[in-house]
């Protein structure tokens, strides 16, 4: 009598947990996110599974993800998302967006770019990350997780961020 229990609680687990599912395969999980443009509306993102970044555009963030998405043949999970490229355009705005919307992870780091999406095309993402915790360790840069940044904004309506440059070294950047 215990055996057919047993096995129906492992089955509703299953069921309820996804174990059995497979889903894991038919999403891409979203590591690093380039955004720039009027309205956030330019992506370059990267995934934990490619090495390839997929560009897209829309009219806003959520429209260029939604082609991203179509482009990838995938829909795009940002829950943990490690770094975020902002140009220093409506950052505020952005990053509450990407925190709520795209519900990113608290720890998801923040820097800055003026041409992110070329950035984030032509080097490694593991490198650009290390880069950006490497600036943090040193002192070159302050901490820059999207809670301390948006903290930051919200109060004095400024942050100092780490900025990468194109040849690789870092920097801290003021965004508003």
């Amino acid at each position: 009598m215990k055996r057919p229990i047993l096995f129906i609680s492992a089955l509703i687990f299953m069921l309820f947990t996804g174990c059995a599912s497979g889903k894991i395969h038919q999403r891409s999980y979203l590591r690093a996110a380039a955004v720039s443009g009027e309205r956030g509306g330019e992506l370059v993102l990267a995934f934990f599974d490619d090495d390839t970044a997929v560009e897209a555009s829309g009219e806003d963030t959520d429209a260029a993800q939604r082609a991203a998405e179509l482009k990838n043949g995938k829909p795009v999970f940002t829950g943990y998302t490690e770094l975020i490229i902002i140009d220093g355009t409506d950052c505020r705005e952005r990053l509450v967006h990407m925190l709520t919307d795209w519900k990113v992870s608290p720890s998801c780091m923040v820097i800055y770019c003026g041409n992110g999406g070329t950035l984030l095309k032509e080097w490694d993402t593991e490198k650009l990350i290390g880069a950006a915790k490497q600036a943090v360790e040193q002192g070159i840069a302050p901490e820059c997780d999207v809670i301390t940044v948006l903290g930051k904004l919200c109060i004095g309506h400024t942050a100092e961020i780490a900025e990468l440059y194109a040849d690789g070294t870092a920097g801290s950047h003021i965004i508003y």
